[in-house]
């Protein structure tokens, strides 16, 4: 099936992006790696007459190193975040939570910020991303903001973004001292499908004994989920009591729909395996 005809709108600067979009309305759409977008317009599930194409905007391919973290430019693709080194060494969990995502011809070509701003809740980032606090920037007509990552998602394919704004970049503060993150997924079709499910967690330790657990799931909500009321793990050993009453509280807090991947028994049960897997993972143990 063919695209309707569009035209490409090719900004040399945000704020000429920005004013194009606000100019057309819902009418326009910005365009990243386009993966997802053309695909949709393929098959004529959405049609745009206008594309505002934010390649053609220099600095938005960038991964830098900071101070307080790391910022990863909404252009960048899913592949330069598996093999970037800044990101290796300092968030091993997001290059691996990056690498799982379609195939090799995907990640090169889709970007970080279409991927995040598609919103679909069965994404791999999403998860190690929230549970390492990272933020959202954004730039629209009332000029530019941070997103807390938590309060990004609104929704199946729904967000924060406002009419006329564009995610520029997401920044991972620098990792909590003395903590460690895992991400694990499961798919139950082919290996390069949605995940069933995924799951995230980090756990910063003092005195041999749990700080802090957090925990984000993928698949089983709609929305990407970063677990609330963990603070009772803190001081705690994290022996089978304790990650008893953790997998109680996600199966309070999870929402899973049957689908191809699984029924929502099935999604439940394999909640519980694989959040158990993580923290046993992050313990030193066999998960």
């Amino acid at each position: 099936m063919t695209i309707r005809s569009f035209e490409l709108l090719q900004p040399r600067s945000l704020a000429e992006a920005v004013e194009l979009l606000k100019k057309h309305g819902d009418d326009a759409r910005p365009l990243g790696g386009g993966t997802t977008l053309v695909i949709l317009m393929k098959q004529r599930a959405v049609h745009y007459p206008y594309l505002v194409d934010l390649q053609t905007i220099p600095g938005l391919n960038l991964i830098t190193h900071e101070n307080d973290g790391v910022r990863i430019g909404a252009l960048v693709s899913h592949r330069m975040v598996e093999l970037s080194p800044v990101v290796r060494q300092a968030f091993p969990v997001v290059a691996e939570a990056f690498s799982h995502i379609g195939n090799v011809r995907v990640r090169e070509t889709a970007s970080v910020g279409g991927n995040l701003a598609h919103a679909d809740y069965r994404l791999d980032p999403p998860p190690p991303l929230l549970v390492l606090g990272a933020e959202i920037g954004a730039v629209g007509p009332n000029g530019s903001r941070r997103i807390p990552l938590k309060n990004f998602f609104r929704g199946i394919y729904e967000t924060a973004l406002e009419p006329g704004e564009i995610l520029v970049d997401v920044k991972i503060p620098a990792p909590p001292a003395n903590s460690k993150a895992v991400y694990l997924r499961y798919s139950t079709l082919a290996a390069n499908d949605w995940p069933c499910l995924g799951v995230a967690a980090l756990l910063i330790k003092e005195n041999g004994r749990c700080k802090e657990l957090r925990l984000a799931l993928g698949g089983v909500a709609p929305t990407p989920l970063l677990f609330d009321g963990l603070e009772f793990t803190r001081d705690q050993s994290l022996d089978n009591g304790v990650v008893e009453k953790v997998l109680q509280t996600v199966d309070e807090q999870i929402s899973p729909s049957s689908d191809l991947r699984g029924s929502e028994w099935y999604k439940r049960r394999m909640a519980r395996l694989f959040v158990k897997k993580a923290i046993a993972q992050l313990k030193g143990e066999r998960g």
